[in-house]
């Protein structure tokens, strides 16, 4: 996979969340606490790093419709799979209108977004387990090479 200068620089979406946490009122345990009531893993580590794990778009047009319900029948199904096929089918319109920004869907709609992902968290507030993900403003697309 390459990964262009300009995709790495995205990653950078990230550190307003990191930032808040170090400089916001919250106490580690309730960002915690946070984090799971909006269904987004966590595992803080040996040395104290907060590592995080949520949906996010990992290429689009990766495999043909065809191949994916080939794919899809090998695996099961994640417990968001209804609003993240939801997402897929609705991304180009999602992405005109949210672009660069965290957004929160359930029940096939986006309900709150936000440039930074403590911002969502407060807008989502009463909501049980929405779906979270960034929306970059580009499609994402891999590059693959294989070998012979």
């Amino acid at each position: 996979m390459n990964v262009s200068k300009d995709r790495f620089e995205q990653i950078g979406y990230l550190k307003p969340f990191f930032e808040s946490v170090t400089t916001g009122a919250k106490c580690p345990e309730e960002i915690l606490r946070t984090l799971s009531k909006y269904g987004i893993d966590w595992y803080v580590t040996e040395k104290g790093t907060l590592m995080i794990r949520y949906w996010q778009i990992g290429a689009e047009g990766f495999v043909s419709p065809e191949r994916a319900a080939m794919i899809r029948s090998t695996k099961e199904s994640p417990g968001q799979a209804d609003e993240l096929d939801w997402l897929s089918k609705n991304l180009q319109n999602v992405r005109s209108e949210f672009g660069n920004n965290w957004i929160a869907v359930c029940n096939n709609a986006v309900v709150a977004a936000a440039p930074n992902l403590p911002d969502l968290m407060n807008r989502v507030t009463g909501l049980d387990r929405p779906l979270v993900t960034f929306i970059p403003a580009e499609p994402v697309v891999w590059t693959f090479t294989y070998a012979h």
